[in-house]
């Protein structure tokens, strides 16, 4: 399978389970039922980090991938680490802006999640934006990479896997949010290959 196969299939499993999970609860998880969720995800997870990205002077979109961690820190909260600017930036097509986003430290991601399944868990996630300090056109910058909230914006543990998923909305600078610097949204996709090591407290 490609990576681009796998990318789209993260993308259309969220209709199954969502389908799958609406003539079961409509009420949701309750609070216990969602701490026990946080119990057999909580602690670091490594994977691989799926993106997309489109050669200078290219049509074709590809994908391509990294080696990511990420943390669940409680019932609310992910943390995703160390994230290369250059992934996030791939459809700015302004190429000085893009050359200045990739030279940017890398990035932490906070991410709030809902559990809305038992089994498997399943969750809604909310990114919050992250800045970042750039340097562009002889002068700095705050650059803000904004995340979307949709139907693709979820996650799931199966079989001792994590998945999480998150849609890149656009990127801004110095606070102008109407004005996105993103030729189109770019879907992330985290998979888990590794186990989940546990938090010593």
């Amino acid at each position: 399978m490609t990576m681009m196969a796998v990318l789209m299939m993260a993308l259309t499993l969220n209709s199954c389970l969502k389908s799958e999970g609406d003539d079961t609860n409509d009420q949701g998880l309750t609070k216990e039922q969602k701490h026990a969720c946080f119990l057999k995800m909580a602690g670091e997870h490594s994977g691989k980090m799926y993106y997309q990205f489109r050669e200078d002077g290219g049509t074709n979109v590809k994908t391509d991938s990294i080696n990511v961690t990420w943390t669940v820190v409680n019932d609310s909260v992910i943390t995703v680490h160390d994230i290369p600017t250059r992934t996030l930036s791939t459809f700015v097509q302004n190429k000085p802006l893009r050359e200045a986003l990739n030279a940017a430290d890398n990035v932490e991601i906070k991410v709030y999640y809902d559990c809305y399944l038992e089994s498997p868990i399943t969750f809604v996630n909310y990114p919050v934006a992250v800045n970042s300090n750039i340097f562009y056109e002889e002068s700095s910058h705050k650059a803000t990479f904004g995340f979307t909230v949709n139907s693709y914006s979820w996650g799931s543990l199966e079989n001792g896997k994590m998945r999480l998923q998150m849609i890149l909305y656009g990127i801004y600078l110095d606070d102008q949010t109407t004005t996105s610097y993103l030729s189109t949204q770019v879907p992330l996709v985290f998979i888990e290959t590794g186990g989940i090591e546990k938090i010593q407290n």
